[in-house]
């Protein structure tokens, strides 16, 4: 059984913490929004944990998420949404435990079998500490490619083929044959076309087969945010890395540089009422603001508005 059809066949309700409470946790999650497998993901926590209290905090939620969760025993909800940051609710639930242990779940995550007793005996080994993930893409999205012809789902007169199709070898055509196969019709004096009126699913998942074992390394997803959403993610990610961390990891240092030069270069972040920002929260992230790093972002006037300034400051203006 595939991990998707996992996810959507009908589970038995296992709780965990009464057939035995030996090592039971209180359990936080912060909800804003779940999908569509929220329930099925509790399921698998109280399969898998021995929950003593299930603590979720409300932090504006904007779909029936609470009503689907009290559906599960020794549930509390607290109620957060005066919090504007994800941060603060994690922070207040960790508040809450009263347990010796806890643990901190995505309200995404569904849990395999063996999870807990894989993760419980590390406790003589750390005192925080997380196991890798797997990521399961559940997406939808529009692909219109105004480059190439549309694939996957075509209806075509035999007789456009007639002409050319023995042109096709057994040899090369495998994922160009959209443009092969529109050439062959046009070649003939026939007319391709797209149409706009239905579509198709297309399915991209990951499966073993012989000789053909392609493993994927990994999915983007480009996510259409709008301008202050964008804003406020950005904002919110580069204050947080300066006020709570120190330029010590690499992947911190390279994801500081990434928001910085954006919002630079949206004209989103005034260059020096920030790096004074910086000099007051943690200076150690100063030098990472210096001029040569935000040269890189440069953006025509602002950037020129910038040289200027540095200029008048160098002359003791």
């Amino acid at each position: 059984m595939s991990i998707f059809q996992e996810y959507y066949s009908k589970q038995e309700f296992v709780d965990k913490y009464i057939q035995d409470p030996t090592n039971a946790i209180d359990v936080i999650i912060p909800v804003y929004h779940t999908n569509e497998l929220w329930r099925a993901n509790l399921v698998t926590i109280f399969r898998e944990i021995p929950v003593k209290r299930l603590l979720i905090s409300d932090g504006g939620v904007i779909d029936n998420s609470i009503d689907i969760v009290k559906e599960f025993p020794r549930v509390e909800v607290f109620n957060h949404r005066h919090f504007k940051s994800l941060g603060k609710c994690i922070a207040e639930l960790i508040k809450e435990v009263n347990a010796d242990w806890f643990a901190y779940l995505h309200s995404d995550v569904y849990l395999p079998p063996g999870w807990f007793e894989n993760m419980i005996k590390h406790k003589g080994d750390y005192d925080w500490y997380g196991c890798p993930m797997d990521i399961t893409v559940m997406v939808n999205y529009k692909l219109r490619p105004a480059t190439r012809p549309y694939a996957g789902s075509q209806i075509g007169r035999k007789e456009a083929f007639v002409k050319g199709i023995n042109r096709v070898d057994d040899d090369y055509v495998y994922r160009q044959e959209d443009f092969v196969f529109n050439k062959i019709v046009e070649d003939a004096g026939y007319k391709t076309g797209k149409i706009e009126d239905t579509f198709h699913y297309h399915q991209v998942m990951y499966r073993a087969s012989k000789g053909f074992d392609i493993k994927v390394k990994s999915v983007h997803v480009d996510v259409n945010r709008s301008d202050a959403e964008r804003k406020r993610a950005n904002e919110t990610q580069i204050k947080g890395i300066v006020k709570y961390l120190d330029p010590i990891e690499p992947y911190m240092i390279n994801d500081f540089k990434v928001h910085f030069r954006e919002m630079i270069r949206e004209e989103e972040l005034n260059y020096f009422e920030f790096r004074k920002w910086v000099k007051y929260t943690n200076i150690r992230w100063l030098p990472y603001t210096a001029f040569p790093i935000y040269a890189k972002a440069k953006s025509g006037k602002l950037y020129e508005k910038v040289l200027h300034r540095l200029s008048q400051l160098k002359n003791g203006k």
